[in-house]
């Protein structure tokens, strides 16, 4: 195996470690939708601002798009690459919030919980979650080996 057709492997690799991360987590937006999770938008009506659903959203569409410009540049713009690096970890860090907001909790949200979230599905949120570190991992060592 030559060391470009190795590297060439890994960015597939990468990439499609983004997949099972990508699925349940748009199966969550998808019941979020379903439930009314727009419109719930008023402190104690949702446990997830959209703040911090928006931040995390739309940085998880921006890595695969980086690292897809880094492969379909065949590795000349190495910045894109560094760009989904850095994105993969912040990412990380949304969801993560993300996650402990949406824990059940003995405080506001247990009694009359009517938010969106509450129909989530815990082999989704935990499929997501395992991905998204696989993933995040993936990204980082690829990138450090590489570039």
């Amino acid at each position: 195996m030559t060391g470009r057709k190795g590297a060439d492997r890994a960015g597939v690799l990468v990439l499609s470690a983004w997949l099972p991360t990508a699925g349940p987590g748009g199966c969550l937006a998808s019941v979020r939708i379903r439930h009314g999770g727009l419109r719930q938008r008023t402190p104690g009506a949702t446990r997830l601002p959209l703040w911090l659903v928006v931040g995390q959203v739309v940085p998880a569409v921006a890595g695969p798009a980086c690292w897809t410009a880094y492969l379909a540049g065949a590795g000349a713009v190495r910045g894109t690459a560094w760009a989904a690096c850095a994105v993969a970890p912040v990412v990380a860090a949304f969801g993560f919030m993300m996650l402990l907001r949406w824990l059940p909790s003995p405080g506001r949200h247990s009694r009359g919980d009517r938010t969106a979230e509450r129909h989530f599905a815990v082999t989704a949120v935990v499929a997501h979650g395992m991905s998204a570190g696989a993933t995040v991992l993936l990204v980082v060592l690829v990138v450090l080996r590489r570039v």
